[in-house]
């Protein structure tokens, strides 16, 4: 297991950990060119964000962010090598910072590891960035989609829980 954390002294001589983790950004794009976000709560505080999680040992870090979705969110598709930006939050005492990769959703299991733990919604842009509690985050989703990037249209998913 690699080692996620590290202890930094701030300007003021306060200690906090640092935490890094690694997201996924899952998004669907449809024939004509508009963009769904899949976003799921956290378990412990409800709180609407992405799939999330800590490196692990042997994995790419967009495997990492592909890893995450299914298993948070039940999705499957193409994560994107490249990170598209990175923000941070403080959570009990603890700075995490979180690298985000871009997730082409290609479909939705039926079952998926935590799909009792957490719920999952499919929705557009505006609605997950009014949902989504982390500034940070919002920040990056709004530059994300405001850059110009091209997003190729996905098939689309298949009828299960959470998309109508």
């Amino acid at each position: 297991m690699t080692n996620r954390s590290q202890l930094h002294v701030d300007t003021m001589g306060h200690f906090e950990r640092q935490i890094h983790q690694i997201a996924a950004l899952p998004l669907y794009v449809n024939a004509t060119g508009d963009v769904d976000f899949c976003i799921v709560t956290a378990r412990g505080s409800g709180r609407w964000i992405i799939p999330k999680g800590n490196p692990i040992r042997g994995l790419a870090p967009h495997e990492v962010a592909a890893r995450e979705a299914l298993e948070e969110a039940g999705l499957v598709g193409e994560a994107q090598p490249d990170c598209i930006g990175t923000f941070t939050f403080d959570r009990r005492q603890t700075r995490c910072s979180v690298d985000v990769y871009v997730l082409k959703v290609e479909r939705q299991l039926k079952i998926w590891p935590e799909m009792y733990e957490r719920t999952f919604l499919r929705c557009n842009a505006q609605t997950a960035m009014r949902k989504i509690c982390s500034e940070g985050l919002t920040n990056l989703i709004d530059h994300y989609l405001h850059t110009g990037r091209s997003v190729e249209p996905t098939d689309v998913l298949e009828q299960s829980k959470g998309f109508a």
